[in-house]
């Protein structure tokens, strides 16, 4: 991204006590497709940038970051003796990211529509790193490269992950389409 567009760039706290179960959702008055995941599954802690027209498309540059706590449930319940995060929840909080833009952008769809990853389509994942107890930080990129309009719109992504500055993922392609109830 541009960095002189990064100093315009708004920035969100996200809830520091998330909800563990739908059911506890904080009374943001959101239908449970859009309710923030439940705290296992937080994967962002903060959106450090959103910018609407970023990114080389100019359809949207966010920019997100999880603080890595070492006794995460993930690190213990992963393989016997490899307490890593596991690669989904990498791509977890990358679809996230997409469904912040999407509330940010769409936001009166979040009542008719509910999200869902785009299918039939070919998207791609390469990682060379794991997210690991001793990390500090894991930060997620995602530029919007095109949306779809229509009954049903969508929107597609590329998005990086990064732990402690050091880029591990990157994920090409992905879409999350919003189906009508």
């Amino acid at each position: 991204p541009d960095p002189g567009r990064l100093k315009t760039a708004r920035r969100f706290r996200l809830p520091w006590d998330p909800p563990r179960v739908p059911a506890e959702a904080h009374g943001l008055d959101l239908p449970p497709a859009w309710d923030l995941p439940a705290k296992a599954l937080l994967m962002i802690d903060k959106i450090e940038a959103y910018v609407p027209d970023g990114g080389p498309s100019a359809l949207g540059y966010l920019r997100g970051t999880k603080k890595i706590d070492p006794d995460e449930w993930f690190f213990k319940a992963h393989f016997y003796q490899d307490p890593v995060c596991p690669g989904s929840l990498g791509i977890e909080s990358f679809i996230q990211l997409i469904k912040f833009w999407i509330k940010q952008n769409w936001p009166g769809l979040t009542r008719s529509h509910k999200p869902a990853l785009v299918c039939g389509i070919e998207h791609s994942w390469s990682y060379r790193g794991q997210i690991i107890p001793r990390n500090k930080l894991v930060t997620i990129e995602a530029v919007i490269t095109s949306i779809e309009e229509g009954d049903q719109p969508a929107v597609f992504a590329d998005g990086w992950l990064q732990v402690d500055g050091r880029y591990i993922y990157e994920m090409k392609s992905f879409g999350i389409q919003m189906l009508r109830k």
